[in-house]
C-alpha cells in the first residue's frame, strides 16, 4: 500500500465499517479517502499532506464504535431466478432448481466488499450448500447488468455489463448504481436478502432505482 496509506484489521466486517465510516466524520487534515472491505478499513494521505505522523496519531486513537448495529442498513432485491447456470448449479451442489433458489433467497448476507465495477456488492458467506463452486472455467465476455451470480463463499449483483466468470443463477431489474449520477445503492456493511419475483414482476420494477418506493409496493 505503500508508505503513505494505513490498513486497520478489525473482527467483522461491520466493524471495519463502522471504524471507517467514524474517520470520514472526523475529517481530519490530510486524510484524502477511506474505504472499508471485507474485515479491514484502508486510510489514504493526500498527496500534499505533510504530517504523516499526526494523522497515523489520530487513527491509532480512534476506537471502534460501540453501536455497530447502526451501521449499514437492510436491503431487499428482487430477483427472477432463471439464470443460465441455475440448472447446472443445481445439479452440481446436489440440489433441485428450486431447492438452489429457496436456499439462495432464505440466507441473509453483508456486503463485505464494493468492487470490479463500480458498485459491484461482494456478499457473504453463501450457505453451505452453495458454496465451493470455482469460477467458471471459461469466463463469459458479456454478462448482462443485473446478473446475480455465485462463486466460491460469495454471492454478487453485475451493476453493469462485464465480462465475467461468475455462475449465473438470476436477474434483478432494478438498478444498483449509477456512477453517471453518484447513486450506489450498496455500502460495506449493508444487509441483504433476495426476495424471489415472478416475470411479471420483473417487467414492473425494470430500470428503477433499488431505493425506488415502487420497488417495495410492486405486487407479484
Amino acid at each position: 500500500m505503500g508508505d503513505r496509506a494505513w490498513l486497520a484489521r478489525f473482527e467483522t466486517t461491520r466493524d471495519a465499517a463502522a471504524w471507517a465510516e467514524a474517520v470520514r466524520e472526523r475529517r481530519w487534515p490530510g486524510v484524502a479517502d477511506v474505504v472499508a472491505a471485507y474485515r479491514s478499513a484502508a486510510v489514504f494521505a493526500a498527496r500534499d499532506a505533510d504530517d504523516l505522523d499526526a494523522i497515523e496519531a489520530n487513527l491509532m486513537a480512534e476506537p471502534v464504535p460501540g453501536g455497530r448495529s447502526a451501521v449499514g442498513r437492510s436491503v431487499r432485491v428482487p430477483v427472477l431466478y432463471d439464470g443460465e447456470d441455475l440448472a447446472e448449479v443445481a445439479d452440481r451442489v446436489g440440489l433441485t432448481v428450486e431447492e438452489v433458489i429457496r436456499t439462495h433467497a432464505g440466507t441473509g448476507y453483508t456486503v463485505r466488499a464494493i468492487g470490479f465495477l463500480p458498485g459491484f456488492p461482494y456478499l457473504g458467506e453463501l450457505p453451505g450448500p452453495l458454496s465451493g463452486l470455482p469460477r467458471r472455467a471459461h469466463p463469459r465476455a458479456r454478462v448482462p447488468a443485473g446478473s446475480v451470480a455465485i462463486a466460491g463463499q460469495q454471492t454478487g449483483i453485475y451493476p453493469g455489463e462485464s465480462p465475467g466468470g461468475w455462475h449465473l443463477i438470476g436477474r434483478t431489474p432494478v438498478v444498483l448504481a449509477d456512477p453517471a449520477r453518484g447513486y450506489f445503492a450498496m455500502g460495506v456493511g449493508d444487509r441483504v436478502r433476495f426476495e424471489p419475483i415472478g416475470p411479471g414482476r420483473f417487467e414492473a420494477l425494470r430500470g428503477l432505482l433499488l431505493d425506488d418506493e415502487a420497488v417495495g409496493a410492486v405486487g407479484t
